[in-house]
């Protein structure tokens, strides 16, 4: 395991996918002008690339294809020029993606069952060539260990190995793509050795796992012959918190993502939680570009960056700026002042945001269903409500714990679900959460009676709430059906006349609710335990209505009594994270703002405003003796009454930092 100082790093991921087209290579390439570019950009990680998609290698190979047009060791001149100014220099390696080797070999390209190429979503099979090629597209090489491709993949590890006195990390690119499966020559050899039922797609699937496993274990053990102190991480995979079997392999989390494009800038949240959990460092990765990876002229406002990495910094992980390095070897120096900006920012605020650890009273024990998980995640957020991810039996140091739809325990963990019941704690259940062969597995007086009858349904309150329509409000998602002989029913569900088909609809889009319809339970409370039929938190996440939160809210809120930090007037795109730091005797919360807008065909984050008059209410075990703003050295008032510390922070303007000494 690699130090814990990768959470203060401030990285740049340094793309070069250079077609072998393109003539003088690195030309331009200077190392002190390279040098004042990492200077500039505050920057000291940066990965550089030995072999890109195109299949090109950037050093004098005996293993791969040194690209055509160029007549030096640009890999060796990156690395030596950031280590003479104490910059690490891990070295980018592409796995899944190569040009050159899939049109040179192409039994090394993976395929699906019917023999059809996997492949990107972009890729179009060669016709015209002169017809415009889509962004992203590749065909997809298998990294079945014991095949050709990959015994190729180990003979460059070991010469980039070999070749360079030091290694600071390996970085693998798109590992784990395409599917579960592959069917190309060298897997079917291999399953037929093996003994593997074609026939059967779990079988396939765990010759798939244990294959790639083998990859990267290899890959590991040739890196760590020559530099056993060097970083090592598998992309496209090894940072997939749904992808557990391949966690062990990584010495740290490189979170691959782009907020503009990929997912936006509620994504960081889940993800950034469920890593903190391995006990390994994270970096969150972004890019200057304004859409997708390797966008030349493609720029983000700096100030949007800069929310970016102090967005990073409140989760707790550190940070990766995607830039892509001109064919000819010079860097643009517009992206390092821009990444220097948001750098020199983190630079300031990271002994208030690394090194502590988060107050957190409520725990999210999630499932494999994403879009339920970032839903909880993105409710939650929103709200301002702290929380941690479960990855284990861990319940008694929570206040609450929820359960995502889909969630499941075993035999362990409902000991010890009902264990914290009984001694208390407070739990929320959604939709089939728990639910083993038909019936939850603790017993809190509702039945399940099994899934949604129709494709849509509604919900109504019982009683009438100012926040809530009182009326019956879609849910595209249906609710499980449920009964129950005790407990406080929240809120009915009504079912329309009939799903809609293409032989019986009624108008634009869904059935209306039939009137006459019977009631359903939809939440339902009893005692410290609380539960929803539908799935609010994946409603939300799909669909984005505004209710769907709030009744997911009120559920929560029947249980839950809130989290030790409180905030008034950051409204719902404001987030907060409170960590301890035991020995420095204090509490630092951190605050950030800002509203991002759908723009085209990005979510754009583009004025910044600030808000005034934040209130906030602490509960805390410790007798506080001063808080203050670090950045600008400033004392604010508080009082102290019953236990609960109050005081307003004046002004916020994209991030701030307010420490709690006692």
């Amino acid at each position: 395991m690699i130090s814990k100082d990768l959470f203060t790093k401030r990285q740049v991921h340094l793309d070069f996918h250079t077609s072998p087209d393109i003539e003088g290579i690195g030309k331009n390439f200077d190392k002190k002008k390279f040098q004042d570019a990492l200077r500039l950009g505050k920057i000291n990680s940066i990965t550089v690339f030995a072999k890109c998609h195109h299949g090109m290698c950037y050093y004098p190979t005996k293993v791969g294809k040194m690209h055509p047009h160029l007549d030096f060791d640009l890999t060796g001149a990156m690395v030596d020029a950031a280590h003479e100014i104490g910059v690490r220099a891990p070295i980018y390696i592409t796995a899944g993606w190569s040009d050159h080797d899939a049109k040179s070999h192409p039994d090394w390209i993976a395929r699906s069952e019917d023999g059809s190429e996997i492949t990107s979503d972009n890729y179009e099979p060669l016709t015209d060539p002169e017809a415009p090629k889509l962004h992203c597209a590749w065909q997809t090489l298998c990294l079945n260990d014991g095949g050709e491709y990959t015994r190729h993949i180990y003979a460059l590890t070991e010469e980039i190995c070999k070749r360079y006195k030091k290694v600071d990390g390996l970085f693998y690119d798109i590992c784990i793509v395409g599917g579960l499966q592959c069917y190309c020559p060298s897997c079917m050899r291999g399953m037929k050795e093996e003994g593997v039922d074609i026939a059967d797609v779990n079988a396939v699937s765990a010759y798939f796992t244990r294959k790639r496993r083998a990859f990267m274990e290899k890959c590991g053990a040739i890196m760590r012959r020559y530099h056993p102190e060097a970083t090592i991480f598998f992309n496209s995979g090894g940072a997939d918190q749904y992808k557990p079997e391949y966690h062990s392999l990584q010495t740290h989390y490189e979170m691959e993502d782009l907020p503009t494009a990929w997912g936006g800038y509620n994504k960081l949240s889940m993800r950034a939680k469920f890593f903190s959990t391995t006990g390994k460092p994270s970096l969150a990765m972004t890019g200057k570009f304004h859409l997708d990876w390797g966008e030349f002229g493609g720029f983000k406002p700096k100030e949007a960056l800069k929310y970016e990495i102090a967005l990073m910094a409140l989760y707790g992980v550190g940070a990766s700026v995607g830039d892509h390095l001109h064919p000819d070897g010079e860097p643009e120096f517009e992206t390092y002042a821009s990444i220097g900006y948001a750098y020199d920012y983190l630079e300031k605020i990271s002994p208030y945001c690394y090194g502590g650890k988060g107050i957190a009273n409520l725990g999210v024990f999630p499932s494999h269903l994403k879009m339920a998980n970032e839903g909880i995640s993105n409710i939650l957020s929103e709200n301002q409500i702290d929380y941690e991810v479960i990855t284990g039996n861990e319940f008694a140091k929570f206040d609450t714990v929820i359960f995502s739809e889909g969630a499941r325990l075993d035999e362990n963990g409902k000991a010890a679900l009902e264990e914290y019941i009984k001694n208390g704690g407070n739990v929320m259940i959604m939709a089939d959460a728990l639910v083993e062969n038909g019936r939850f597995a603790i017993d809190f007086g509702v039945f399940y009676e099994g899934d949604a009858e129709y494709d849509c349904d509604y919900i109504i309150p019982r009683i009438s709430r100012e926040e809530l329509p009182d009326a019956p409000m879609l849910c595209n998602i249906p609710a499980h059906r449920v009964s129950c002989n005790e407990g406080e029913i929240m809120a009915d569900m009504i079912t329309p006349y009939f799903s809609r088909t293409i032989g019986h609809f009624c108008g634009h889009k869904n059935t209306p609710h039939n009137k006459n319809s019977q009631k359903h339970p939809a939440i339902i409370k009893k005692g410290n335990i609380v539960y929803t039929a539908h799935s609010l938190a994946r409603q939300y996440y799909e669909f984005g209505s505004v209710y769907s939160k709030r009744y997911f809210m009120q559920a929560l809120c029947s249980v839950y009594s809130g989290s030790p930090v409180k905030v008034e007037g950051l409204y719902s795109e404001g987030r907060i994270r409170t960590i301890k730091q035991a020995e420095s005797n204090r509490y630092c919360i951190n605050l950030t703002y800002a509203a991002s807008s759908k723009r085209g065909a990005a979510e754009i984050i583009e004025d910044i405003l600030p808000l005034y008059e934040i209130k906030i209410t602490a509960e805390l075990p410790e007798s506080i003796k001063r808080i203050y703003l670090p950045l600008s050295d400033k004392e604010l008032d508080f009082t102290v009454s019953d236990g609960k510390i109050k005081f307003t922070l004046p002004k916020l303007l994209c991030h701030e930092t307010i420490v709690l000494e006692y």
